[in-house]
């Protein structure tokens, strides 16, 4: 019985020594702590747990692997990455369903060469109406260069997902036509082409406006400003703010002749003020 003891402790310990480096920094050293413990607990039972041992290891090696995953889906939740990384599954799903129901690669781009050629000057009328009839901007204070390319260069990337996006569906949703009504398939994918863009660009303008202007990440913790009584003498609205405390946005609940728009306030303009 001891033999065993000492050699389900060794097994334990070196498990715990190399499962530990899956667990997240912020939290390993209380996670060394309750599984140490825990082992403690059951090696000094006076009972043997061949069984019990499996079923530790299983649970230790679990626990660490979603410390870890939840610490990536705090980390990416919210960011410019994640939002490009499910546009572009996205994208891919509808590619891989576009050639399911076509049968093949030559097949697929054989029916779909010319429409995508044509959608591509569709894309460019779709943007300059888009961008035309967006009147609100979100009025903000002077920030560095870095950030406004970055911020210029995720939504350039978006947009190409988005409209990318839009084509794939919609020759998923027309592709059953192709065959029997080539006419009908080219007239509807157009249309539906060109709705599902619109939508999707502007939807794209405002998850821009509702980000922080520094770091990308969508604003959270939306709070109430103001009372709804004061829309035309005082400013009423909602604000939101970065979760890394780069700044807030205050988003006026009516727009007026003297707000019109949204304002986001740089947190360290805002520091730098007050001293």
């Amino acid at each position: 019985m001891s033999q065993f003891s000492n050699r389900v402790r060794g097994f334990d310990d070196n498990l715990l020594r190399v499962v530990q480096y899956a667990v997240p920094l912020a939290d390993r050293d209380d996670w060394l702590r309750v599984w140490q413990s825990e082992i403690w607990h059951l090696n000094h039972r006076r009972i043997a747990r061949p069984d019990t041992q499996a079923t530790l290891a299983a649970g230790l090696i679990r626990d660490a692997l979603w410390l870890r995953t939840e610490a990536w889906k705090r980390a990416l939740e919210g960011t410019a990455i994640s939002c490009m990384a499910i546009l572009a599954l996205l994208c891919l799903a509808s590619a891989v369903l576009a050639l399911v129901l076509t049968g093949s690669r030559q097949e697929l781009m054989l029916e779909f060469g010319a429409p995508y050629r044509r959608f591509l000057v569709e894309a460019v009328l779709v943007v300059l109406v888009t961008f035309a009839t967006i009147f609100r901007r979100h009025g903000h204070q002077a920030s560095a260069t870095i950030p406004r390319i970055r911020r210029r260069v995720f939504f350039l990337f978006k947009s190409a997902l988005v409209l990318q996006l839009a084509f794939l569906i919609s020759a998923d949703i027309c592709q059953p036509l192709h065959a029997a009504f080539p006419l009908a398939h080219d007239i509807l994918q157009t249309f539906v082409a060109v709705v599902l863009s619109i939508a999707g660009l502007r939807w794209g303008f405002h998850d821009q406006e509702t980000r922080c202007k520094h770091c990308l990440t969508a604003l959270e913790s939306p709070a109430r400003i103001g009372r709804p009584s004061h829309n035309l003498l005082e400013w009423n609205g909602t604000e939101q703010v970065c979760r890394h405390g780069h700044g807030r946005l205050n988003l006026p609940e009516m727009e007026t002749s003297w707000c019109r728009s949204g304002q986001w306030l740089d947190r360290r303009s805002e520091n730098h003020q007050v001293a």
